[in-house]
């Protein structure tokens, strides 16, 4: 599909990230070999490290909708801004949540341009990955970016007075596609690890090869699946950083 709008780079402080994180009661249920405790650990630390990429990346405009108090801390001290989701149980929670945060964000920035809706479990995204991806979007009034099996979205960019629901879910890239989106990078080539969420062992095992935030990688090194790479052996200098992000030693 053509650009449909002169080529620019993106005006990051005029854009507003959002993300959506069910109550931790709820999260991630398909995360096998992890108790509760760890669970949760770990879809606050993905978040944190998702949130990081985005600021990164120069959006300084950060908001997470949850029900859940505990995301909400979480938010606030990785420097996003919670939003308690009031729409919860009522039907297409994900899409809902992501409404309830563009209305926000309408609302609190009259100078806002772009959205940027972004999955909340992209441990191993940069920011540069994040940046590249919204140069690549600018000539576009939408953009997505698939997830690594090309049905889902990763994320979402937008203008901002665009009205159409999101299509977060099941076969998302394909109707954010029919809605006028256009898929960037569809041979899925480039930015692995913004492509890369995590909602089973198997993708967290993926991530962990990729690197992975500090945060997250945290969690990895104290949580119970030795068969994720470098977990059996992880101690505080077993990790090395890189460029704010952390790679497990396998």
């Amino acid at each position: 599909m053509p650009a449909d709008r002169p080529d620019h780079r993106p005006a990051t402080d005029h854009t507003a990230a959002i993300l959506a994180v069910k109550s931790l009661a709820d999260a991630k249920s398909r995360l096998t070999g992890w108790d509760d405790h760890n669970r949760r650990a770990l879809v606050t630390a993905m978040l944190a490290d998702t949130i990081a990429a985005i600021r990164a990346a120069g959006c300084p405009h950060v908001w997470v909708v949850s029900p859940d108090p505990v995301v909400l801390r979480e938010a606030a001290d990785s420097g996003a801004t919670g939003i308690a989701e009031t729409l919860t149980g009522t039907g297409d929670g994900l899409n809902l949540a992501m409404a309830e945060g563009i209305g926000a964000a309408r609302r609190r920035l009259p100078e806002l341009r772009r959205v940027l809706l972004v999955q909340a479990d992209l441990p191993a995204a940069t920011g540069k990955q994040i940046l590249e991806a919204l140069v690549a979007a600018a000539p576009h009034r939408q953009a997505l970016v698939a997830d690594v099996r090309g049905d889902g979205t990763a994320m979402l960019v937008r203008d901002a007075h665009i009205g159409t629901p999101t299509r977060f879910g099941p076969d998302s890239a394909a109707l954010h596609r029919r809605d006028g989106a256009t898929e960037l990078d569809p041979g899925r080539a480039r930015w692995p690890g913004l492509r890369r969420d995590v909602d089973t062992a198997e993708d967290l095992v993926a991530a962990a090869a990729l690197g992975v935030g500090v945060r997250t990688a945290r969690v990895l090194c104290d949580g119970p699946d030795p068969d994720i790479p470098g977990t059996a052996e992880c101690s505080p200098t077993a990790c090395h950083r890189g460029r704010g992000y952390v790679m497990i030693d396998r």
